[in-house]
């Protein structure tokens, strides 16, 4: 009997490993990799220079009145931006591209890997919403999502929350 009883005991044990290993590797996997409430513009020096990520700012200073957006460890990009638009003359505050696209810029054991949406229509009054799916590197730390140009030239950059690290 007690040899059933140990056989049982063990059985439980290598069974609550498994089912706890399959909830911990199920919630990783499609957890949220990055969410934000709020992005930074292009402005000042970063006007026209590459960043540390190795993405160029754009060519004029940029304002936005929001942004918001969250990637999953999937790839999964949501990005929502309003009024992202030129301040200065001689666009007065409109926005002159016809599309954005969304930069995932994650640091990887190897350096930087920078992952690109397709392009996303963008309205004159700088409103856009962008959702895709890009092919994440693995392992994607301290990611940064930067609202950008057909051509990649960034416009605003997410804003991290600090639960946001891994």
């Amino acid at each position: 009997m007690a040899h059933w009883r140990r056989f049982l005991v063990a059985g439980v044990g290598i069974l609550s490993l498994l089912a706890a290993g399959t909830v911990s590797a199920g919630a990783h996997v499609a957890g949220g990799l990055i969410e934000f409430d709020s992005m930074t513009p292009v402005t000042g020096a970063a006007v026209g220079a590459v960043n540390a990520r190795g993405i160029t700012g754009g060519g004029k200073p940029w304002a936005i009145t929001s942004g918001t957006g969250e990637v999953d460890r999937r790839g999964h990009v949501e990005v929502t931006v309003r009024g992202l638009v030129i301040p200065v003359a001689p666009f007065n505050g409109t926005n002159p591209v016809g599309s954005f696209r969304a930069t995932v810029s994650c640091i990887t054991p190897h350096g930087v890997v920078n992952v690109m949406t397709g392009s996303f229509a963008a309205s004159p009054a700088g409103d856009a919403t962008i959702e895709d799916t890009v092919r994440l590197p693995h392992p994607c730390k301290q990611p940064i999502v930067f609202v950008t140009s057909p051509t990649g030239a960034w416009f605003a950059m997410s804003n991290s929350d600090e639960e946001d690290e891994d």
